[in-house]
């Protein structure tokens, strides 16, 4: 390997190395600005509507499912109904081509045309 070769490779790993270095401290930097500031009343709002969504949750956990006989009868109905299937229409895609069709021949010197 030449030296120019070897000084290009070790340039744009250094350069690279700098790049990285600069996103990472960026980024760390935007971590410790970035940590959200978040009322305790606005928690507080959260956990309400949380609580809203267990209380809820466990009632319908109470509630009795329906029988299984109006189960087996919805599945009956369903079951009965047919699935008919109708194939498109094919596509044909039609390609022309010059030279094809009735002067074809005419070049071989002829037929019975007198």
């Amino acid at each position: 390997m030449k030296r120019t070769h070897a000084l290009i490779i070790a340039l744009a790993l250094a350069i690279a190395v700098v790049a990285g270095s600069f996103a990472a401290l960026r980024t760390t930097q935007l971590g410790a600005k970035a940590t959200p500031q978040v009322n305790s009343i606005q928690i507080a709002q959260q956990n309400r509507a949380l609580d809203r969504a267990a209380a809820a949750l466990r009632a319908e956990l109470k509630q009795k499912p329906p029988a299984i006989s109006t189960l087996h009868q919805a599945t009956r109905v369903l079951a009965a109904q047919t699935v008919i299937y109708h194939r498109p229409a094919p596509i044909v895609h039609v390609i022309h081509r010059a030279g094809g069709g009735e002067h074809e021949n005419s070049d071989r010197g002829g037929g019975l045309d007198d």
